[in-house]
């Protein structure tokens, strides 16, 4: 993964790497002190990375990394933020369901039931609507992060990301 915020490139991947840059040429490494290989966001002051069991990590600056408690021990794939709240969505969690977790402040997670037995692999949030995909053509909607409704897809082909643009 890789974003932009507080004048700061970010990026993820294997190893426990993070690295950033002011210009996007010159890189330093930073210590996380867990796998984040996924995606990282940022969104109202805050850098979220995102890692394999369960793993997210915050920090205002990029720089310095805070362990947060996910309440899962799921693969976390992709998050987004909108109306006040952040989202991250990941595999499906020990109760056989694809994993939701949302936050107003990006330190406490809360769990959302998805309603879907598949993987949930890319999130985002425009036209005041929470958008999630997945494995085998899933897709679902929630204008709140905290209901989902299953909306068809016409397909069982999977889907690894999507994006809004205004």
């Amino acid at each position: 993964g890789v974003t932009y915020g507080n004048s700061t490139w970010v990026t993820t991947g294997d190893n426990e790497t993070i690295l950033t840059s002011s210009d996007g040429t010159t890189w330093t490494s930073r210590t996380s002190g867990a796998t984040v290989n996924n995606e990282v966001i940022y969104a109202n002051s805050t850098f979220v990375a995102l890692g394999l069991s369960g793993v997210i990590l915050s920090s205002s600056d990029g720089i310095t990394w805070t362990s947060r408690t996910s309440g899962t021990t799921e693969h976390l794939f992709a998050g987004t933020y909108g109306n006040s709240t952040f989202v991250v969505v990941g595999d499906n969690d020990s109760t056989g369901t694809g994993t939701i977790l949302t936050s107003s402040d990006a330190t406490t997670w809360t769990s959302r039931t998805s309603g879907t037995t598949k993987g949930l692999w890319g999130v985002t949030y425009g036209n005041s609507t929470f958008v999630t995909v997945g494995e085998s053509g899933t897709i679902l909607t929630s204008s709140d992060a905290t209901t989902w409704t299953s909306r068809t897809s016409g397909t069982s082909l999977n889907f690894r990301r999507v994006f809004y643009k205004e």
